[in-house]
This record gives structure tokens, sequence and C-alpha cells, in this order.
């Protein structure tokens, strides 16, 4: 008796590789393509230019068939947004032409502002899987404008959608339509946004529908099985050649927005046992009664999936597609103590819990520094400083919101240096340009530039971040989710550490404010600027072993100074020449 396919209960057939291949890429294609409809037709910066969304195709078990190659956050739980819809829907109540809209924490989601837009695919009348977009809406009701920090409760953080249908066999469901728009401060821009996602995913049907036609139901989806077969036993043979042990790291997060004392902790155990991996955060912070906590299923779970693919299977080392998909999922083990910060208890809220995910990925990347040192980097930023601006537009009777998340930077990795001013880790939205900006909002970008901080010293160089002023022209308000302000990014193998983030208003005046690094609806007066630097990179590998002429290059280019050479690097620099004393170099380094 041949073997089955699960979910559709049909027949699974041996598909040739040949055909096995056109078919991978095919599925990440059709994600590729959904994720390109949404930036184009969305009318917010935080989709157009952020590319701050998700998109892909998922099984009626929930799991995911393929993804963009967008924010891993959005991609990651976009099978975990399906199994929410299915706590409160049966699959025999869902129809051709039904829409849903969801953003529940607790079933799925990363956070309650990514809104999710999953679309059933039938097939001859037969349902056999779901195209889903998700994205980060300007404003979704919260507290604050845009984001919130403060909220003790998902009630509190924004209004919530579990599972409600937007369309219903094709009708528009106009009651919910208003609901929703009613309540937030950007309804012009979410309607549009929404309206977008809706094509987008509509998109992902008409290409998925078309592949099925074109190689037959059985054969495309024996393809998906074999593509998660594959993902699984590529990780599971990475995993195999690393020695078998339990390491550990740790990092530190500012507070909790509300306690600003308390610093908390982030604790990754790894254990390695053949071709397993567990990941165990027990001895973490616990849970608290801000929006300072990451939703297990859609953030915690995203996030480790992410670095295990970036560790494991890096595109670099095998040059060769190997999907991100459900298979990847199977060798790896999560703890995470039911009441810590990496997976509350209902209903404490979520909204403000991206730094939690991106230190934690570079706690479990620093665990493993030891056994694989050719494949990680030294401390990277690990925050995001994601700040709404916002100020009410009298003309048009609502709000403006814009969604800003500032990048940060990678630490020296084995054999080359830092990448600067980039998204680290499962952060991986892109610039938005000044020109965007200022032609959209009353706001005027002065400056824009890398870090000016000195870089941190190893064998491989940190990466910086960078420094960004932005001027109210007329009144507004801040809110902030930041972090490492207090701790900086951690050298390895004698590498420097990194150097810390700060946020200032007014920092040319007579009196500038330091600022914390969550706000809350902090005040703007026209003409106030506010400034943000974000945190550098730390250094890889012993600097008296880097290359003297890459010293040279570092101060020329104004990543370091002439004395640092001589400090941190044992290089001398003739200020008169520039160039390398190579004799006065050696007997510094020798003694």
């Amino acid at each position: 008796m041949s073997k089955m396919i699960e979910s559709l209960n049909i027949p699974r057939v041996e598909v040739d590789p040949v055909t096995l291949q056109v078919l991978g890429g095919s599925f990440k294609m059709i994600a590729q393509e959904m994720g390109m409809v949404l930036y184009r037709m969305s009318y917010s910066s935080i989709i157009r230019e952020s590319e701050d969304i998700g998109a892909g195709i998922v099984d009626t078990m929930g799991r995911q068939l393929c993804e963009s190659e967008s924010t891993p956050m959005h991609v990651g739980s976009i099978g975990g947004n399906v199994k929410g819809i299915l706590t409160r829907w049966n699959l025999e109540d869902i129809h051709e032409g039904d829409i849903f809209i969801h953003n529940h924490p607790y079933y799925g989601t990363s956070h309650s502002p990514d809104i999710h837009i999953c679309l059933p695919i039938f097939y001859h009348g037969k349902l056999i899987s779901f195209s889903c977009v998700q994205a980060h809406l300007l404003d979704n009701g919260s507290h604050t404008a845009g984001m919130d920090v403060d909220a003790r409760d998902v009630y509190a953080e924004t209004r919530i959608y579990y599972a409600l249908k937007l369309y219903e066999k094709g009708q528009r469901n106009e009651q919910l339509w208003r609901m929703i728009l009613d309540n937030v401060r950007t309804p012009s821009m979410n309607e549009n946004d929404l309206k977008a996602m809706i094509a987008s995913a509509r998109h992902g049907i008409k290409r998925f529908t078309e592949l099925i036609d074109k190689y037959s139901l059985e054969t495309v989806f024996s393809a998906i099985e074999d593509w998660m077969d594959y993902s699984e036993r590529m990780l599971r043979s990475a995993i195999r050649k690393v020695p078998d042990g339990t390491y550990y790291a740790e990092g530190w997060l500012d507070n909790d927005g509300k306690n600003l004392d308390k610093m908390l902790k982030v604790c990754t155990t790894t254990t390695i046992k053949d071709d397993t991996i567990t990941i165990d955060l027990t001895g973490s912070a616990d849970e608290v009664y801000t929006a300072f906590n990451a939703s297990f299923e859609g953030t915690t779970k995203t996030s480790i999936n992410y670095i295990m693919h970036a560790l494991f299977l890096d595109d670099d080392i095998y040059h060769q597609y190997i999907p991100q998909n459900d298979g990847m999922a199977r060798p790896v083990t999560i703890i995470a103590p039911k009441g810590c910060i990496f997976n509350p208890n209902f209903p404490r809220a979520s909204f403000s819990r991206f730094n939690q995910a991106n230190l934690l990925a570079d706690c479990v990347m620093r665990s493993l520094a030891d056994v694989m040192p050719d494949r990680v980097s030294a401390g990277t930023s690990a925050h995001i400083h994601f700040v709404s601006y916002n100020g009410f537009n009298a003309k048009k009777g609502e709000y403006w919101v814009y969604l800003e998340v500032d990048e940060g930077s990678y630490g020296g990795r084995c054999g080359k240096d830092a990448i600067d001013s980039c998204d680290a880790l499962v952060a991986n939205t892109r610039n938005v340009p000044i020109e965007e900006i200022e032609w959209h909002y009353p706001l005027r970008v002065e400056r824009y530039e890398l870090n000016p901080e000195i870089v941190a010293p190893g064998k491989w160089r940190g990466g910086l971040g960078i420094i960004r002023e932005t001027r109210f022209l007329q009144e507004g308000t801040v809110t902030c989710e930041g972090d490492r302000h207090k701790e900086a990014p951690k050298g390895i193998f004698g590498g420097a550490d990194g150097s810390s983030a700060s946020m200032t208003k007014n920092p040319y005046s007579e009196h500038p404010i330091s600022l914390e690094s969550k706000l809350s609806d902090e005040e703007f007066s026209a003409g106030d600027v506010l400034q943000i630097r974000t945190p550098c990179g730390g250094g890889y590998g012993n600097p008296f072993e880097r290359d003297p002429q890459k010293v040279l290059g570092d101060v020329l280019d104004d990543f370091t100074t002439i004395e640092d050479a001589r400090e941190s690097y044992g290089v001398v620099i003739d200020p008169e020449t520039m160039t390398v004393d190579k004799e006065a170099t050696a007997q510094l380094r020798a003694g």
C-alpha cells in the first residue's frame, strides 16, 4: 500500500530529482512573488520601503511549505498563525472565498500589530492549503500611536482579531471592516494595506493552483513532503558534525520599560546530542507586566528556527537551495518554562518583543562559538530601535504615523570584518530613504551616517551601527521599543566588546535629555530633535593578529585612530606619511 500524504489523504508518489528541483524553485518564487505584490501595492512605508512582511503557502495542518525572503519573524510565524486560526474553525467550516484576519499572540502571531491575512486554497472543490500574508500595519488601536510598551495585557496593547472572516464565501463583511477601521488612528493607510495583502494572497492562490494544474496534486504535494524531509535531513547532518555537549551563553536586556533599574536576564543552554539540538531557556527572566514579553509560538520558536538555519545551513556554506520549512523544526527541541519572558502566560502583553528575540538568537550563536568558530560572529547589535513618530493631521482628520527600524551591526566573523549599518539576525527590514520620510511626514532627517564610535578591535573588527537625527516640524510624540543601552555586544576569542546604544532629545541644546531605550508618548515640540545611536558589534579574535595594513585602512577610513591602532592593535603608523612602521610594529607586538 502506498504511503499517504496525511494532510490531503492522497497517495505520495515518487518525484524525480529534476522535477523536484523545478518544483522547489517554483515554491520559492511563488512566495517571493507574493511578497513583491505586497511591496508594490502597499501605501505605508513600513511595508513598501522597509518590507516588514512575510508571505507563503501553508498546508491544512499549519505546516509552512514555502516562505518569502523577508523578515524572518514574519515568515517563520505564518504556519503558527494558521494553526491559531484552526483552533477556532474546523476545516469543513472553511469555504472558498473566505478571507481570515488574525493577530492573536497566543494563537501563533509574533505580536499583535503583525496582521495575518489567510485565504484558503481550494482545488476541484477540495481545501488543500492556505495562501498567507502578514505585515506590520501602522496602527491597530494600541494605547500609544503605532506601538505600545506600557500595556499590561493583550486587551490593552491593541485590537485583537482572533480568526475573524473579513470575507465569507466571497461576501465582504462590511460591519467588521467598519469596526476595524473605526478603531485605528490611520484608517486610510490600513485599509489600503489590507487590500494589498489580500491581493498578494490571491496571487499566491493563482500561482500555486497553476503549478498543480501543470504537475498534478499528487506530484506537487509529494515534492513538498520530499523538500521537508530534505531540509530535516540536511539539518540533522549539519548538527551531527558538531561535538556532542552542553554549551551556555547569557545576555541582559535593559529593563521592561517600567522598572528601569531592573535588567532582564536571557539564558541559553544549548545541548547537542547526535543529530538533535535542544535550546533550554531556563533561567531567563520571568514574564513582565508590560508589553515586553515574547510570544512562544510566534516569536521564541521563530527566532530559534532562524538561527538554526543561519548557523547550520547558511547558503554561503552549502551553495544550494535548502528551504526553510517545517522539516527543519523536527531535530530542534525548545524548552521555555511557562511564565518566563519567552513563554508568558495569557493575557500578558507581547507587543514589544523584538529585542528579546534578537538577543536570544545572539546568545544561542555565542553559546556555540567554541565548537563552531568558523560559523559564528562576535556579539551583534542584537537589537532594534523600533520607533513610532506621530502627530495629528488636522487637514485629513487622522493621525500620521511613521514607523522606523533603526539598524545596528554585526560582530566580526572568522576571516571577515563585520557588516556595518545592518539589521542583525532576526531583524531584516530595509532602510527607508530620507526622501520618502520628508515627502510624506512633517519630519526632517538632518543626520544619518555610521556611528562615529571607534570600531571594536579584533583580528576581524566589529561593525558600526548608525547615528540618526530627526527634527519634528510640528508637534508630535515618540514611542520606542529599544534596547542595548546598558549591555554592549560581546567580543569573542580575544576581540573587544562593541559599544552600546543611546537616545538623546535635543542633543546640541543647552539641556540635552538622555532618554531610556523604551519610551511611551514622549512629547516633542516643533523644532525638537531626536538623536538615535545604535550599537556597534564586537570584535573577533586577538587584535594583535590583525593585518597591519587592514589597521591602516581602518585609520584612513576613520574607523579608528592612530592612537587606538597603537594601543589596541600594536600597529605603529607614521602620522606624516600615513604608512605602517613595520619595525616599530613588530617590536611593539613582540613585547
